[in-house]
């Protein structure tokens, strides 16, 4: 059954002038070549250091980009921005309450990653991060009663446990200018592109990536009872192991420490087991999959 909810944590952000590309491109982790009418990306802003500062997804419009990201991490992604715009011909601007961001999912098909038509006077995209998370869409405000009808009209809560059950970190679950991306699994989630050239905290990132050196994954965890708060540790024994991040009910995700997958984990006195998708690779886990 296809399932629709407005997303009121997420905003849309408008960006546009002539230096746009060329700007973004030299920021962002991800190939702003490879954003057009019909695909969007999902990429990230770091810090020099390589640490996660900004998640969000771009997509096109009309000549300009449009950004779906965290409603309370916009202001601060605009004034970032606008720090390395400097003089270049670039407008940045959130849309605020005139656009609405929302999910689709649950449906059969969603069509390649990233792939983009119109939709409601605004756009409809395959989740640029893993299909089967579904479909996301920016529209007008306006049309929000007409994108809600596609499908049987749920919460934002319900699409949480969709993303969590998928092992997909959202916003919450990254840690300004502490999570490094890899450990999140966002070079598996296409958010960076290791052959684009240059961005901010490039040099960190690529070489975490080349020497194949993480250590730690989020991945979703299940238990018997509901899960405990965010950032409860994750015990294996007496040695910390992790510690837990969103959850839904008895799921939840919790960032854990690839060698101690193995090991009983309890978090809060609760028993907690790791289990993860397939898109999660055996490689990128240690070869620690279930």
């Amino acid at each position: 059954m296809t399932k629709v909810s407005l997303l009121p944590d997420r905003v849309v952000c408008k960006i546009g002038g002539a230096d746009a590309h060329d700007f973004l491109q030299n920021l962002l982790t991800n190939n702003l070549d490879l954003v057009s009418a019909s695909r969007a990306i999902y990429t990230l802003l770091q810090t020099p250091q390589g640490k996660y500062l900004f998640d969000f997804f771009v997509a096109e419009q009309d000549g300009h980009y449009l950004i779906d990201c965290d409603r309370t991490a916009a202001p601060e992604l605009l004034k970032r921005l606008m720090f390395y715009k400097l003089r270049a011909d670039v407008t940045l601007a959130s849309l605020g309450e005139e656009w609405v961001v929302g999910a689709v999912w649950s449906r059969e098909t969603s069509g390649d990653v990233g792939e983009t038509e119109p939709f409601h006077g605004g756009l409809l995209f395959t989740d640029p991060r893993l299909a089967d998370l579904g479909q996301r869409f920016i529209i007008p405000a306006a049309s929000a009663d007409a994108a809600l009808s596609v499908g049987e009209v749920s919460s934002a809560e319900d699409y949480e446990a969709h993303r969590i059950a998928l092992a997909v970190p959202g916003a919450q679950d990254l840690i300004t200018d502490k999570t490094f991306p890899m450990e999140a699994n966002l070079d598996l989630l296409n958010a960076i592109d290791f052959q684009k050239g240059c961005f901010v905290g490039q040099e960190v990132t690529s070489r975490t990536h080349r020497k194949g050196q993480v250590r730690k994954r989020i991945v979703t965890v299940r238990a018997d009872t509901d899960m405990p708060a965010a950032h409860t540790p994750v015990m294996a024994g007496d040695r910390q192991a992790g510690e837990m991040l969103s959850s839904s009910d008895t799921e939840g995700l919790a960032l854990l420490r690839l060698d101690r997958l193995d090991s009983p984990l309890t978090a809060d006195g609760i028993s907690v087991k790791p289990s993860y998708p397939e898109w999660l690779s055996d490689t990128a886990m240690g070869g620690s999959k279930e």
